[in-house]
């Protein structure tokens, strides 16, 4: 088989989208585009994580609209919405965890039927996203240990399921789960089981590397015919118009090989081209009442001959395709990520098929230059760099005065420097009284922005009708609220959902500038909100901004709980300070506070000394002063008493006589 990056492709039953599942740096990646532009223009990819590795896609019905079913090698089937390009459910069965091989929707029962590696079989209710039954293989058929595929067909009015392993098993599920029929299956695992709508009775199947393709008949339980390509079978798609069918087939090498009318061909030649066959073959076929079909025409796409340098370039892969009505629809992928779809008539308006041999399709290589959106590290949709030869100076110096401004800045700083508090508040006077005489200075400058509103609204229209990146970016650039929210005042409502869709593009591609754009997304919606309302399938063309924007309000509960963290340490840091500073004595000195100065200390304890002596010698001199006075008192009593006496001494002798 030829290497590819595409693990699958499917159309949706409309033939409107297609999506195809590939790896992308290690990564596994889903892409939905429009197959016509021209009626619709959806083109979103949705990557899958590191350990997400997808083995499936299928289109699924929920509510009016188409989702994709990517199925998981962890056991996991994600319903993905390329509408809002996210996630609508996660599914997952509680029995297994094991790498879903296949899921199929059908309408009979009105839910998905999807199988594991370990056999287990599981019924899906898509709109509520509910388990509805599960069982196991095992139960049914012994020694059966994985399903490859599952598929929904009618079989006596009752829904029935058809199991492929290396054969085909038909088993009952109103009722008890019971084989109701086998058979012959491949030698290799079944890849493929396609029941045939306009013939309830048939299907197709086929296996891994193999080349047959057996068409069974469910009421008589065998092989009607034979089918054999010229390389391994990876893909089937059937179609019918009127009386006429088609089948078409994907093989291992990405060439399509096709079959015309082959519900009503009766020989394994065109009937147009009789050839004899031997009597022998002719026995065998007879015996085994098996016939054998080989391929009418093929489809394979290369390049021209002036450009093809490998031999990729001799055969480009098809790993998409599907048949609507008179078209054959199929996708292959250029720059190894990017999906090209084309289309071709299998009928005519005459009713003869056009795939009557092997048809080469030239495509030459696509010009792909906005793959990346950034070159040398800046953004393709970003005006040009500053050329300096061609910048034109309107306002400023000039170059012949650029000498001597610099030889002047030493001046300029030393007047700057030299100039005093009272010379700085003379010129601040001098600008307020300038712009009191001068009152229209600012009515002027609304003006000017009232006016530079208005050309930014001509610029931005015009922006948006030639696709002008250059000239959208320099309009962009604008980072004043009134500026932006006078500009979208006036411009023409019928251009909102382009600028959103634009604006949408740089977001996605530059994160950084999402709060600069913000504004401008925000006053789109005040003002322009209710023309945006009434536009048809705005949900569509918003569904990247949807999506961008559903990612950035699901990381706010994580930076939220990151700020009450911080804010948490910051208040616990702030209360170990406050119990050091309590912790620490009042009366207790720091370091910084005390200086000991040796000096003084020792002349300090010799003046205390002299003290000591003068204040000792002083009370000696007290003690002596106060022992005189009490020596004087002492006398002046006595000289008292002795005149005392003297007195009565006189008195009584007085009396005597």
């Amino acid at each position: 088989m030829v290497a590819s990056s595409v693990v699958c492709a499917e159309f949706d039953p409309s033939r409107s989208f297609l999506a195809t599942g590939h790896v992308s740096l290690d990564r596994h990646q889903v892409k939905v585009q429009s197959v016509t532009p021209s009626q619709g223009s959806l083109n979103v990819s949705f990557t899958l994580g590191k350990l997400d590795k997808l083995t499936r896609l299928t289109w699924v019905s929920y509510k009016e609209h188409q989702v994709v079913a990517i199925c998981l090698t962890r056991g996991v089937i994600l319903v993905y919405s390329p509408l809002t390009n996210d996630i609508v459910c996660e599914l997952q069965s509680p029995t297994s965890s094991s790498s879903i091989q296949d899921l199929h929707y059908s309408h009979m029962t009105n839910s998905a039927w999807s199988c594991d590696i370990d056999g287990n079989i599981c019924e899906w209710d898509f709109m509520n996203f509910s388990l509805k039954q599960t069982f196991s293989i095992s139960e049914v058929l012994e020694n059966a240990e994985s399903i490859n595929r599952v598929c929904v067909v009618e079989w006596e009015n009752e829904p029935h399921l058809l199991l492929g392993q290396h054969s085909i098993t038909l088993i009952s599920i109103r009722q008890s789960k019971q084989v109701v029929k086998a058979f012959p299956g491949h030698i290799q695992p079944v890849n493929a089981i396609v029941p045939i709508e306009s013939n309830s009775d048939l299907f197709l199947t086929s296996g891994e590397s193999d080349r047959f393709i057996n068409l069974y008949s469910l009421s008589k339980g065998s092989t009607s015919l034979v089918f054999v390509t010229q390389s391994p079978v990876s893909t089937i798609e059937i179609g019918s118009l009127d009386s006429k069918s088609i089948l078409a087939v994907i093989n291992d090498n990405g060439n399509v090989e096709i079959f015309n009318d082959f519900l009503n061909s009766k020989s394994n030649t065109d009937p147009s081209t009789p050839q004899k066959q031997p009597l022998k073959k002719k026995r065998r076929q007879a015996a085994n009442q098996v016939q054998t079909l080989t391929p009418n025409g093929s489809i394979k796409i290369s390049r021209p001959d002036l450009e093809i340098k490998c031999p990729d370039d001799a055969n480009l892969i098809i790993d998409g395709l599907a048949i609507m009505e008179d078209s054959i629809y199929y996708s292959w992928i250029e720059n190894g990520n990017v999906p090209f779809i084309d289309s071709a008539k299998w009928i005519n308006e005459e009713g003869i098929f056009t795939f009557n041999r092997s048809i080469t399709i030239s495509k030459s290589k696509p010009d792909l230059k906005a793959i990346s959106h950034t070159e040398a590290g800046h953004d393709i949709a970003a005006s040009k760099h500053y050329n300096e030869s061609n910048a034109i100076i309107n306002d400023g110096l000039t170059t012949n005065n650029v000498v001597n401004y610099s030889d002047n800045d030493e001046d300029d700083e030393d007047r700057e420097e030299g100039e005093s508090l009272a010379e700085k508040l003379d010129k601040l006077s001098t600008d307020n009284n300038n712009q009191k005489q001068n009152p229209t200075k600012s009515n002027k400058k609304k003006l000017t922005g009232l006016t530079s509103s208005l050309t930014l609204t001509i610029v931005l229209s015009q922006a948006l009708k030639n696709n002008d990146h250059a000239l959208f970016e320099t309009v962009l650039s604008n980072k004043d609220p009134q500026v932006i929210q006078n500009t979208i005042m006036k411009l023409d409502p019928s251009l909102a959902i382009l600028l959103v869709d634009r604006i949408s593009e740089r977001v996605q591609r530059q994160t950084s500038k999402f709060d600069q754009l913000n504004v401008w997304l925000k006053w789109i919606t005040i003002i322009h909100g209710g023309y945006l309302s009434s536009v048809p399938n705005l949900s569509a063309k918003l569904s990247s901004l949807h999506s961008f924007l559903v990612k950035k309000s699901n990381s706010l509960p994580r930076l939220l709980e990151l700020q009450s963290r911080f804010n948490m340490l910051f208040q616990q840091m702030e209360l170990q300070k406050e119990i050091l500073k309590q912790s620490v004595p009042e009366d207790q000195d720091d370091e910084s506070d005390v200086e000991y100065i040796e000096e003084l200390d020792d002349a300090q304890l010799l003046q205390e000394i002299e003290i000591d002596s003068d204040d000792e010698e002083d009370d000696e001199e007290d003690e002596e002063e106060d022992d005189e006075d009490e020596d004087v008192e002492e006398a002046e009593d006595d000289d008292s008493d002795e005149e005392n006496y003297s007195d009565l001494e006189a008195d009584i002798t007085g009396t005597r006589k």
